[in-house]
Order: structure tokens, then C-alpha cells, then sequence
């Protein structure tokens, strides 16, 4: 019998980007991971962008925050009940370690 894999998985590691999105979700990482480039540095751009309005205007750079806040939380939220999906549109529910 043959091992058939599933076309509509992705290859990558959903374990390991939890993780990533929980350690280094406002960076985007978890993003770049997936091969999503694009919208992972504009996670990165947004996350240094609020800091940096968080030091000039204490309100607008908390309503920033916030935001991106929203962002990670909803890609964790995706990651962890296995409907994330990577730069291909195949799912990233995958948990094993070693293939």
C-alpha cells in the first residue's frame, strides 16, 4: 500500500508555527514562516512602527498596538484549531515532527 499525501496540506510544521507566532508573533515570524512574506514584514513594519508612535503619542501608539495585538491573536486562534494556511492555500495542520 502506498503512503498518498495529501495535496491540500502544507508541508510545513503547524507545531512550530505556534510556537513562533507565540514567542515572536508581532514580528511577523510566524508569517515568514509560512512563506507569506509579504504580510509578515508588514507585521514587522506595523509592530516597530506602533513603538515608535507609542513614544511620541501615548494613545495612538496604544490603539497600534492593539491592533497588532488583534493580528497575532487571530493568526494563534487560526494556528491552533488547524486552519492557517500557508503561501500555497494548503492548510497547516500537520503535527508531525519527523516525515
Amino acid at each position: 500500500m502506498e503512503n498518498k499525501k495529501d495535496e491540500n496540506v502544507s508541508t510545513k510544521n503547524r507545531f512550530t508555527a505556534l510556537m513562533l507566532c507565540w514567542f515572536l508573533g508581532f514580528f511577523g515570524v510566524h508569517r515568514l514562516y509560512a512563506g507569506k512574506i509579504g504580510s509578515g514584514f508588514l507585521m514587522m513594519y506595523g509592530t516597530i512602527a506602533s513603538v515608535l508612535a507609542l513614544l511620541v503619542c501615548t494613545p495612538i501608539g496604544a490603539m497600534c498596538l492593539i491592533t497588532m495585538l488583534a493580528l497575532v491573536a487571530n493568526d494563534f486562534v487560526f494556528l491552533a484549531f488547524g486552519q492557517f494556511k500557508d503561501c500555497y492555500g494548503k492548510l497547516m495542520s500537520s503535527d508531525e515532527l519527523y516525515r
